[in-house]
Order: structure tokens, then sequence, then C-alpha cells
């Protein structure tokens, strides 16, 4: 009789050991089958996202490069650090807009202001220069000494952004501010300026409206005279408003500068004034600058991204000295967020299937070839080799393994369906849920978006993962069966005999 047929035989007489080996084989099979569809789908999902929502590059400065900074003393004592290595210039700019498939950029950057407008109240609006606390609160943020001259620079600093394209603002292109009324900043703008609905309404503000924006002394070292103003005073001509998408809750540790609402945008003449008033300053301490610190670049065709962006690092006349190219994937972090939950999700899955079912399944098939000793001895004296008894054990198994393969296989497409949908019920956005996140440290107001659109995965088995699963289910019921045999193999046929 072949091995083949005593395989057959067994099983159908070890009815209950047969059922039990299935079950596990199945369980195994249908853990690591959704395992891996999850996996790919995930995957697959976020490739998609990435090659559509990856929009651009960013030319970003290393400005922490120690070689590239330089130490400017202050008069009433102590100093600081600043960057004077190489920059993003207009002439880099130019060269990289005229490759194909680059069709704009917008600068990342911002200029600390003093402005004649009355502001929304932050953490310096309530304190005396006097107090006790409020001259802690000072030290600790590194803002020297407190004097009333001091705390009306404070109370009325606020953050211009620099927009060629406003609509290309990362708080504009991401939906988290909206126009209302007017228009925003375009290409050709000088001395314009978006604001907020509140900061019109507070000062009483309408479009066509002026105001202006200094750059103080105080607002960068300690002085005696903080009120003091480097270079040129700006007179901005208001040409829209804008609403925030999103509620800023209100802190006593938020400066003023970091709401929302007294934010300011403006266009690139703008900040070529307030970049002269600070680098040219009149304190002795002047220092030349020129370009800026980090560009974004969009792109036209985003599958082409990857292409265009080896194409910028490799061009010799761009001089990138100091400077990195990496992917502008603001939007993509976002959307992409759901989809890395659900690889985890899988990760766990195929843990599940691989490590901890395999296990069980090792004992079990262990207690099981071990337990059939006795059989053993009987085929090697009927004249059976021992190689043939193990290829009648790694036939059953095999058997076995096909069996829960092919169950495994009629039940994944209903099983991937539910799990599925019930994964994209998990993860659709909240409709209660804020869109956007906000924090405000001591120095900037960041704000990312929360919420992505609605998660899409596959419905259907891929060749791949049916592939994968026969592999190793096929793979880890022989090797188990040779492992548990192990023992066996290595006891004399005579002892074997006496074990009968």
């Amino acid at each position: 009789m072949s091995f083949l047929k005593r395989a057959v035989l067994y099983l159908t007489r070890k009815k209950g050991r047969t059922v039990l080996l299935t079950a596990l084989l199945l369980l195994m099979s249908c853990f690591v089958l959704l395992g891996v569809s999850f996996q790919e789908s995930a995957k697959g999902q976020a490739d998609s996202l990435r090659k559509s929502l990856a929009s651009g590059f960013i030319l970003e400065v290393n400005t922490e490069n120690e070689l590239y900074r330089k130490h400017i003393d202050y008069e009433q004592g102590g100093g600081s650090n600043v960057y004077v290595g190489p920059t993003v210039t207009d002439e880099m700019i130019e060269k990289i807009l005229s490759l194909d498939g680059v069709k704009d950029f917008c600068v990342n950057w911002m200029n600390y202001v003093w402005t004649d407008l009355k502001l929304k109240p932050g953490a310096w609006a309530s304190t005396q220069a006097d107090d006790e606390e409020t001259i802690a609160f000072a030290k600790k943020v590194g803002a020297g000494w407190t004097t009333e001259e001091e705390l009306r620079v404070w109370q009325n600093e606020s953050v211009v952004y620099p927009c060629q394209n406003g609509d290309l603002h990362y708080n504009f292109r991401t939906g988290a501010l909206n126009i209302t009324e007017g228009r925003n900043i375009a290409k050709g703008d000088r001395f314009k300026a978006v604001i907020s609905e509140w900061l019109a309404k507070e000062n009483g503000l309408s479009i066509g409206d002026t105001f202006i924006v200094e750059t103080k002394e105080g607002m960068f070292q300690p002085s005696e005279e903080p009120l003091k103003t480097w270079g040129e005073p700006v007179e901005l001509e208001i040409v829209g408003f804008f609403h925030a998408n999103f509620s800023q809750e209100p802190s006593e540790y938020t400066y003023e500068s970091c709401y929302i609402d007294n934010i300011i945008y403006a266009d690139m003449d703008t900040y070529a004034v307030l970049e002269k008033n600070q680098t040219n300053r009149n304190d002795g301490n002047a220092y030349e600058w020129e370009g800026y610190n980090e560009v974004e670049f969009f792109v036209e065709d985003p599958g082409e991204l990857d292409a265009i962006m080896q194409r910028v690092e490799e061009w010799e006349e761009l001089d990138l000295n100091n400077i990195r190219v990496v992917v502008d994937s603001s939007a993509y972090q976002a959307a992409v967020k759901p989809y890395q939950r659900i690889r985890v999700f899988a990760i766990i899955l195929l843990t599940v299937g691989l490590a901890g079912i395999g296990v069980i399944l090792y004992l079990v098939l262990k207690l099981w070839v071990q337990g059939r000793r006795h059989e053993v001895g009987i085929l090697i004296s009927v004249g059976i080799r021992k190689r043939g008894a193990l290829g009648q054990m790694l036939t059953e198994c095999l058997l076995v393994s096909m069996m829960a393969l092919a169950v495994a296989f009629v039940l994944s497409g209903p099983m991937l369906d539910g799990c599925a949908d019930a994964m994209e019920r998990m993860y659709a956005p909240k409709a209660d849920a804020e869109a956007y996140q906000v924090s405000a440290s001591i120095y900037e107001l960041e704000i990312t978006k929360a919420s992505s659109d609605e998660v899409m995965l596959r419905h259907d088995v891929s060749m791949g993962a049916l592939g994968f699963t026969t592999l190793f289910v096929c793979s880890v019921s022989a090797f188990s069966v040779c492992l548990s045999f192990g023992e066996i193999r290595s006891l004399e046929p005579k002892k074997l005999m006496r074990l009968m």
C-alpha cells in the first residue's frame, strides 16, 4: 500500500484529529489571508494617495548648521546666533520653475511685526510691567526684563505670512482658512494684506482700508528703546478677509502672535521690506541676507514628482549646498493616517496567524507525531522505511492543509468584504470631529489637517495573497511535521520495536 493511500486511510479513520487539525489550519489561513489582504490594500491606497496628494516638493535650508551661524552681541548684554549661510534665492526659484512639470511656488516663512491694530488679547494683554509673575514669565520665555514700553511691543506683536499666491499657502490650500470677503493675495500685489474677519470687525476696517506694520527693536532683543523702529514702516491695504474653519481655545500662555485671528497674510514686496528692516538693522549688527529658508514647489502631475525631485537634486547649477529637497506631504499625512492604522491591524493579524496559531499548530503536530511511535514501529516491522512513514505524515498534513485552504479561499470573499466594510466605517471621518488640529508654541501657530476623506479598501483577495497564504500554511505544517519526526528518526529500529 502506498503512503498516499495510508495517509487517506488514516485521516478517514482518525476523524477527531483530522477535524482539529483542519480547524487550526483553517483559522491560520483566515488570519494570514486577511492580514496580507489588508496589508496590500492599505499599502496600495497609501501609495495612490502619495501620488495624488503629494503635490510638490520643498527646498529646505538647514538653519541649524553651526558652520553658517553668526553670533550677534546686544548693546544691553547677551546676544543670539543667526543663520547667515546659503538660502533659496530668486534665481534658483526661476530655474526650478523653468522645469517641465513645475507650475508654481510658495514661500513657507513668516515675519514678526508690530502693528497699530487692536489684536485679540493673549498672554501679554493682562500683565503689568512691575508684576513679579510677569517678570518671571518674561524670563522663562527669554523676553528679558519687562517695562511698560516692552509690554506695548509684545501686546501688539503679530505675524505676517508672505505669499505670491495666497490660495497656495498651506492654511488656504487645506481649507483651514477661506476668503469670505474680497480676495486673496495675488501675483503682482504690492503692499496688500488679508486679515481675519474678527480683526476687521474689532478695528472697524473694510476692504480698501489700510494699517501699519513695523519692525520694532524690542521684538528681537532687550533694549532701552523697545519701541524704536528698524527700517521703514509698511502701510498695507486690505484686499480680503478670511474665516477660520476651526476653533482655537484661548489660553493664558498663548501669545497674541499665536492667535489665528491676529495673523496677517501679505505679498512678497512686503516680505522684502520687512526682511530688509531686520537684516539692515540700525543697532550696529547688520548682516547680509538674500533669499528664503523654505520654498515649496508645486507640480502638475504628482506621478512625476520623484523624477522632478531627482532632476533638481542632480542639477549642478542650483548649488544646493546646505539645502535639502524633501517631499511635501502635508495633505498626504492627514489622508494616510487611517491606512497606517489599518496596516498596524494587518500586522497584528499576521502576527497572530504566523506566530500565535503557528506555535499552537506545531505543539499539536508534535504531540500527534510523537504519539505515533507505535505505528511507526509497526511500519518498520513490515519493511517500510522511516522516510516512508515521514512521507505518509507529510502527505496527511498537506492534504489537511489543502482542505483548510480550500475552505478559507471560499470564505475569503465574504470575510474580506465584511471586514473591509467594518474598517471603512470604523475609520470614516466623524461628522462632529474637528477637521483641523491647532497647536500654539511659544513662537508660532501650527495648523494640521486631522480628518481625512472616506476610507476605501479593496474587497477582493489578490492572487499574491492567495499564493503567500498557501505557501506559508503548507510550509509551516510540513516543517512542524519534519521537526516533530526528528525525535522518532533518531531512535534505533530495535528501540522502536520495543515501544510496540
